[in-house]
């Protein structure tokens, strides 16, 4: 006799998925813990005994769909890592992509408030020990690093410092074609990094 197996996501995978659905409806700060495990399909004890809090259960989504963020950016540079000046124009690019899509996205990498639906998100980002935008600078320059080992340290250090900040820039205030811009940001950062040592 074998064991049923649930096709459906694991507990907290259905509740962040909720959560991320609902916040274009309804918003962060008028959804309550009830809505979402409703939407899950779950009983709101369930969800209060999985996360323990709105808090708690916000504080993870921002970080799963960082994460995720990072894996997809992570891609784009070991896709084309052999030329650092086209990895850096497709991961940039994809950045500008995903958050003009992605409400959740855009709050953690501006963190701003981008419209009523990523109210109180912000708050989330910012009870955090480490700030998502240090995370990715720490995540991206070991996996370059890692990757390229030719390149000087510090120098990769101070290029994905800048990259970092000029992209979250651009996606505050964008300046004509995301492709446009994320060539800039490459060429810039070319010239940061200057010519690897080997």
């Amino acid at each position: 006799m074998t064991a049923s197996h649930d096709p459906r996501p694991p507990l907290r995978e259905r509740l962040l998925d909720a959560a991320l659905r609902l916040i274009e409806t309804r918003g962060w700060g008028q959804m309550r813990v009830a809505h979402i495990a409703a939407e899950a399909g779950v009983s709101r004890q369930s969800a209060y005994n999985e996360f323990g809090s709105k808090a708690a259960l916000g504080e993870a989504l921002v970080m799963r769909e960082f994460e995720r963020h990072l894996i997809g950016l992570g891609e784009c540079l070991l896709d084309r890592q052999d030329d650092i000046e086209a990895a850096v124009a497709e991961a940039v690019l994809y950045t500008f992509r995903q958050a003009s899509r992605d409400t959740v996205l855009r709050s953690i990498l501006t963190s701003a408030r981008v419209g009523w639906s990523a109210e109180g998100l912000v708050e989330v980002l910012r009870r955090r020990k480490i700030p998502p935008l240090v995370l990715a600078l720490r995540t991206v320059t070991d996996l370059a690093l890692q990757h390229r080992p030719d390149l000087d340290p510090q120098s990769l250090q101070l290029t994905v410092d800048m990259v970092c900040r000029v992209t979250v820039s651009y996606i505050v205030t964008p300046q004509g074609p995301p492709e446009e811009s994320a060539r800039r940001i490459a060429a810039m950062a070319t010239r940061v990094l200057g010519t690897p040592v080997r």
